[in-house]
């Protein structure tokens, strides 16, 4: 399957044209990970965003006493590292390939200047980012409800 083809299968690039598809495509790079892999390790500095084309991966945050909470397992289509594309943060949580995966990479440096030079193709995608962040901001409530329920302390 080529580039072009994995991005379609994407929430992210819906409803973008095959020639705007065409422009996004050429600044992905197709990587493999065996189970197992690291994508990327909580407080790294991120400097790309991720599609998961094939496989599948988990979202993995640090909590007390060096357990993992599971966040999240992304599969096909489904986007990760995208909080690097609107600040220099640390990566807030750690992505680990649960089943051997393609994933195609993109440069954030890259993507913002495609961004700024294609309106539509920045009032498209950045939209679909809103709603997956929104999504996944109201999964993050209710991580935290189901926290708070179970009496678990919770330091700000």
């Amino acid at each position: 399957m080529g580039l072009i083809e994995i991005l379609k299968e994407s929430e992210l690039f819906k409803g973008l044209k095959e020639e705007e598809l065409t422009q996004v495509a050429q600044l992905g790079t197709l990587n493999k990970y065996s189970s197992g892999d690291s994508i990327f390790a909580e407080g790294s500095t991120g400097k790309e965003f991720y599609i998961v084309a094939s496989g599948s991966v988990a979202i993995n945050k640090n909590i007390a006493g060096g357990r993992k909470r599971n966040l999240s397992n992304l599969i096909q289509g489904d986007i990760l590292g995208e909080l690097s594309l609107f600040d220099s943060q640390p990566r807030s949580a750690d992505a680990e390939v649960i089943e051997d995966a393609e994933v195609v990479v993109f440069s954030n440096d890259e993507f913002r200047q495609l961004l700024k030079s294609n309106l539509v193709i920045a009032f498209i995608i950045q939209t679909r980012l809103i709603r997956t962040l929104c999504k996944r901001l109201r999964n993050t409530d209710e991580l935290l409800k189901e926290g708070v329920i179970w009496g678990f302390k919770i330091d700000t």
